[in-house]
């Protein structure tokens, strides 16, 4: 029963939607011109919804969404050629102050793939040319949400990224001094990818929330439990490492998959009348495999210069285990809580709440299979 209130609640809160993640703004400055590239989610620009709407079935124009993120990459890109003059609108782009023109020049967008997670698309735009180039300003449009912003002065084989800055939707704006450009430090670089590592999990990342809650409620014992979670960050931690490395390579449509397929797998070990806690840390290990390649694929997309690589993979794990370590708490707290109240959960039934997590799990890897 216990089991069951925990899985039901979350899975009624978050089951078929898409959460909103920030755009990332790259501005990459060349000798005869200027080249800005925004990733996106395109589908929620298009229907209005930023990234205050953590889950997109929250938004007033879910079902608007939900028609664009059904639509074939070709058909998607049609309907945003009758956008873009309004999407254009809500952004501006400055180099020494002037306000500048952006020109379309490729618009890649992914094909319908995982349903579960937004779609990718990536625009890039190109500028006037210009000699000199000092001072930069962006802006991005409060209705899209947070975005994430970088610059780069163009070197051939050389890393000129700047660190990124975090935009709000309340402050969207950037301006920066081309001649003296701000520096973060290491410090306050390693706390932000605690943050991003922690947001990946919570809100974001709810297959995440599910197979930890599922490895959570194998066993109230703290031996077990303890055994459960060291087997799962050490093989997280491997394959993410590894990933980040370039050591191994697995797209996302095989991990996906898998992940929403670990999922129903641990509600059906949690099934099963014979428990072996070394059968339970097996699956948890090679599952936890999956998962840290899921968690690479996303810290990935943030390009991280070879010198900061330790800190923003050490930053980016420490987030992830404090999230892991919340859910837990939380899940630990309502059973005890279920105790005080006379219901001991080991007496009451908890095959329902598997049940579900079961069909969750399948349902979520029916989705996840790549659809052209």
């Amino acid at each position: 029963m216990a089991k069951f209130l925990v899985i039901f609640c979350l899975f009624c809160s978050l089951a078929k939607a898409d959460v909103v993640k920030p755009a990332l703004v790259e501005i990459s400055i060349f000798p005869n011109h200027l080249q800005l590239q925004i990733q996106l989610s395109l589908e929620a620009v298009m229907s209005g919804i930023g990234t205050q709407y953590k889950n997109t079935k929250n938004a007033p124009n879910a079902a608007e969404y939900d028609e664009l993120r059904a639509l074939p990459a070709a058909e998607l890109r049609r309907r945003f050629a009758k956008f873009e003059a309004d999407f254009l609108s809500g952004l501006q782009l400055f180099i020494n102050d002037k306000a500048q023109k952006l020109v379309l020049n490729h618009a890649e967008i992914d094909i319908i793939g995982y349903k579960k997670r937004p779609r990718k698309t990536i625009l890039t735009y190109s500028a006037e040319p210009i000699k000199s180039v000092k001072i930069l300003g962006w802006q991005y449009h409060k209705a899209y949400g947070d975005s994430a912003l970088r610059y780069q002065v163009f070197k051939k084989n050389e890393y000129n990224w700047s660190e990124w800055r975090w935009l709000n939707g309340a402050n969207p704006n950037a301006k920066i001094v081309i001649d003296n450009p701000p520096q973060t430090s290491k410090i306050k670089g390693f706390l932000q990818f605690i943050s991003i590592g922690f947001d990946h999990v919570m809100p974001l990342g709810w297959d995440h929330i599910l197979f930890i809650i599922g490895m959570a409620l194998s066993s109230i014992l703290w031996r077990h439990l303890l055994l459960l979670v060291s087997s799962f960050t050490l093989a997280h931690t491997l394959t993410l490492g590894l990933a980040m490395l370039g050591v191994v390579e697995v797209s996302a449509r095989i991990v996906e998959p898998l992940i929403a397929f670990s999922i129903a797998y641990v509600a059906f070990e949690n099934l099963l009348p014979k428990q072996s806690i070394r059968r339970k840390s097996l699956v948890v290990f090679l599952f936890g495999l999956v998962h840290g390649l899921g968690f690479a694929s996303m810290l990935k997309t943030f390009q991280m210069p070879p010198n900061s690589f330790l800190s923003t993979l050490i930053g980016f794990n420490i987030g992830v285990e404090l999230a892991q370590i919340v859910i837990i708490f939380a899940v630990l707290m309502l059973l005890f809580l279920l105790h005080i109240l006379g219901l001991n959960q080991r007496k009451l039934p908890h095959a329902p709440g598997e049940i579900i997590a079961l069909s969750v799990g399948f349902i979520d890897f029916h989705r996840a299979r790549p659809i052209s």
